[in-house]
């Protein structure tokens, strides 16, 4: 994969080739950003344009260096992942000790470390040295959904680069590509919140799913014998949830955006749930635009907090009080 084939992220991509194309490539980097944005993909293309035999600024993914990075068995390239949850020292003292030996076979030795945050404070400060003090040949690469979790030693040694969610459209364009339908491109757009690897591992029937349960939800809320239903599943947010807690809010803010524009009579060919229309029009009815402009704020607030970590059985107990106060308002 090229610079040109990563979905989104143009200026960190152009700020990388730039420095590509001066011989300026920072030793030491910090690529943060929320998950499935193209963080590993742009640091696996960094590794093979440094490494490349055919080209200076990019990847040409035919050369034999290119492909034994993309097979995982390039000498000088090696990506660290999380053992039994943590980063351990072993792993760090790896770097340390190879990052002042000479390439194998490359121009460069690249080390990339995944979940960076989970680092232990040890392992962390075993790397202090090579991220200050690194030979001109060697680079290492921190990735991080969290970079505010890494210690201030280790992001003041780094330069960072921030990544953000893919954009709709291009979710969208990835989504037609693997042959979904306009209307099932642009709910997955909606639903994986710029998070691109997430949106090709779905499948329609599952999506279809996790609408029809968040419509069962959603529509109990407003139920005087139902409406406890939303709380007794979220109430106290286990980790085998939490994505679907996200997944979940995401559908209910298409809902009352759709529900919005019904009430403001708009086309019904703009709606997100084109499927759900004469539900979504039931529903709107006892509804009006006011309340429903406050239980999208409430929403778009809540998944705001959702990506800073928030504790998400907290965020589910707050979003139902203030649901039922804009319900019965």
């Amino acid at each position: 994969m090229a610079f040109k084939d990563i979905a989104g992220n143009a200026g960190v991509k152009r700020i990388l080739q730039l420095a590509l194309e001066r011989g300026r490539v920072p030793n030491s980097l910090i690529f943060s950003g929320p998950e499935g944005v193209g963080k590993m993909a742009t640091a696996l293309t960094l590794a093979k344009a440094l490494n490349c035999l055919a080209k200076t600024v990019d990847a040409c993914d035919e050369c034999d260096s290119c492909r034994a990075i993309d097979s995982g068995a390039h000498p000088d390239v090696i990506s660290l992942t999380i053992e039994v949850q943590k980063v351990k020292v072993e792993q760090t003292e790896l770097i340390k000790q190879m990052a002042y030996l000479r390439p194998m076979v490359g121009r460069a030795r690249v080390f990339i470390v995944d979940d960076a945050k989970d680092m232990t404070a040890h392992a962390a400060n075993s790397l202090l040295k090579v991220l200050e003090e690194p030979p001109s040949f060697s680079h290492t690469i921190l990735l991080t959904d969290s970079p505010h979790l890494l210690l201030p030693t280790i992001r003041s040694r780094c330069r960072a680069l921030a990544f953000s969610p893919i954009g709709r459209e291009e979710i969208e364009r990835a989504l037609l590509d693997r042959d979904f339908s306009p209307e099932q491109a642009r709910l997955l757009a909606l639903l994986v919140d710029g998070n691109l690897d997430r949106a090709r591992e779905l499948e329609w029937e599952e999506v279809r799913a996790v609408k029809e349960s968040a419509w069962e939800l959603f529509e109990s809320m407003s139920s005087a014998d139902r409406s406890s239903r939303f709380l007794e599943r979220f109430g106290a947010v286990p980790k085998a949830l939490q994505e679907e807690f996200g997944e979940v809010l995401e559908v209910f803010a298409s809902f009352a955006r759709d529900m919005l524009l019904l009430t403001l009579g708009g086309s019904p060919a703009l709606l997100l749930n084109p499927d759900f229309e004469d539900r979504l029009g039931r529903a709107a009815a006892s509804w009006d635009a006011r309340s429903l402009l406050a239980l999208l704020s409430e929403l778009d607030f809540l998944l705001v907090e959702l990506d800073r970590n928030m504790n998400k059985s907290l965020l589910a107990t707050t979003f139902f009080s203030n649901f039922m106060e804009l319900r019965h308002a």
